[in-house]
């Protein structure tokens, strides 16, 4: 990894990342960026697939908040070689989701330059939108607090449920190719950022950016803290949340009003199936079925197969799980569907000794599971 730390002159943060990305694009390392653009009534930021730099204004990389998970988007444009690379702007937990997907094949990771930031929190879309229409500026206040390490929600805001509990506020080199940091640095002064070895040789060469070996010493000691911070804030919520949903009653009562809308699947990184089979004639039923499950059983719930879905959706990638928590996000009836997946993917992943988004190297359990491996010397299942 090499580092470098650009001083800055009074509110030239964007502008230097924009000079940055700029430079970028006009190389022949990427052939386009994929970018958070602010949109037209300038409350809410996108994604942008940009080939034209003169568009790369109003761009503000560390937008706290996160309308779809970017994920999605780069494996719908590298789940086949695109024939060039492109440039990604993410956050941890889009680029923990995209080392899960290439081992999966839904992306090319060979495609991809991954430039991920420090996320300082992000708010839900319509609290982002209205903080910005009553004149405040979310990124730059959590910029600002970002150099103590004390990020804290706006007072007439919380941020979203899923970032309060994030163990992975920061990533390396080691699974990205560059890394702006946020965590320890006074942005109104300085710029920081990290390359991977080879990537920052070919950036020096080609005059993208200078890599001068400047350090910040105390932002891993920051990151550090965060992540304490983060981890005691997980283990009373997800304990809190286990203690009350610990049955099929409880999961029952938490899914009480689902209405199968799908939204949490469709906006999920790792629901990656191309086709599915809740959108099959699987679960087409023929009103002959309906009327004779309510024969059979006095009464069914409709629409049917509401706790199935959910049931299933766990079995298939609970284990893949970065926590993202765009399907509490994406819910419109406020279910906390993050909990239940990060409750029961944290103890899986334990159980598989695997933590999803660590390394493109490590192989996702799902691929690799024989069906004697949960055996225990007792010769019963260790689970």
């Amino acid at each position: 990894m090499k580092t470098t730390v650009i001083d800055l002159s009074a509110d030239s943060f964007n502008g230097e990342i924009e000079a940055f990305l700029t430079r970028l694009l006009e190389s022949d390392l990427v052939g386009s960026l994929l970018v958070p653009k602010k949109t037209t009534g300038g409350d809410n930021y996108v994604h942008a697939l940009i080939k034209n730099p003169a568009l790369l204004a109003d761009t503000d990389i560390g937008a706290p908040v996160m309308p779809v998970q970017a994920a999605r988007i780069i494996s719908n444009l590298t789940f086949r070689d695109p024939g060039e690379k492109i440039g990604v702007v993410v956050k941890p937990c889009e680029a923990r989701a995209l080392v899960e997907l290439a081992k999966f094949k839904q992306i090319t990771r060979e495609a991809l330059v991954i430039i991920v930031v420090d996320c300082l929190g992000t708010y839900e879309p319509k609290a982002f939108s209205a903080l910005v229409k009553s004149g405040k500026s979310p990124a730059l206040d959590l910029r600002k607090q970002a150099v103590t390490g004390a990020c804290n929600a706006d007072d007439s805001a919380a941020f979203r449920s899923a970032c309060e509990i994030c163990e992975y506020p920061a990533l390396d080199t080691s699974v990205v190719d560059i890394v702006v940091g946020l965590w320890g640095v006074d942005t109104e002064k300085q710029l920081y950022i990290e390359a991977n070895d080879e990537l920052a040789d070919v950036m020096n060469e080609k005059n993208i950016l200078e890599f001068n070996g400047q350090d910040n010493s105390k932002r891993q000691e920051i990151i550090a803290s965060v992540k304490a911070e983060r981890s005691n804030s997980c283990t009373q919520v997800l304990g809190d949340f286990s203690s009350k949903v610990n049955s099929i009653k409880g999961i029952q009562e938490l899914l009480s009003t689902c209405m199968r809308c799908h939204n949490c699947m469709i906006n999920c990184p790792i629901c990656y199936c191309r086709e599915c089979v809740f959108r099959s004639p699987t679960f087409e039923h023929t009103p002959d079925q309906y009327l004779s499950w309510a024969n059979d059983k006095g009464a069914i719930r409709m629409p049917a197969n509401t706790v199935m879905f959910h049931l299933t959706r766990l079995n298939h990638m609970v284990i893949s799980c970065i926590g993202c928590g765009m399907c509490d996000t994406a819910c419109p009836n406020d279910i906390s569907v993050m909990s239940l997946f990060r409750t029961v993917g944290n103890n899986a992943q334990k159980m598989m000794e695997y933590e999803p988004g660590r390394s493109y190297d490590e192989p996702a359990p799902a691929t690799t599971f024989q069906d004697t491996e949960l055996v225990t010397e007792a010769g019963m299942s260790g689970h």
